[in-house]
């Protein structure tokens, strides 16, 4: 899939359900998923421009303002660049 003017094609990043002590963390639901880290799948020509993200970048993000889309089965958000907060 090819990103156009300024998009990010994003995966969410499966979180750890334990720690490295045992312990077993919880789903917390809407607060959870706004601290989600997303994958970076493919970013547009204006994106790689800038040449700050990668694909395979792990980043946080503003998941509402993304559009969720299926890409072959899976579940996938199309996210501007500058809705992403920061890189892992």
């Amino acid at each position: 899939m090819k990103m156009l003017q300024g998009n990010v094609l994003v995966t969410e990043v499966e979180k750890e359900t334990t720690t490295s002590g045992g312990i077993i963390l919880t789903d917390t639901g809407a607060i959870d998923k706004a601290t989600q880290p997303g994958l970076v799948l493919a970013i547009s020509p204006e994106v790689e421009e800038i040449g700050t993200l990668e694909i395979g970048d792990q980043v946080h993000l503003k998941w509402p303002e993304a559009q969720p889309i299926n890409v072959d089965g899976e579940k996938a958000a199309i996210i501007h660049y500058s809705h992403i907060k920061a890189i892992l």
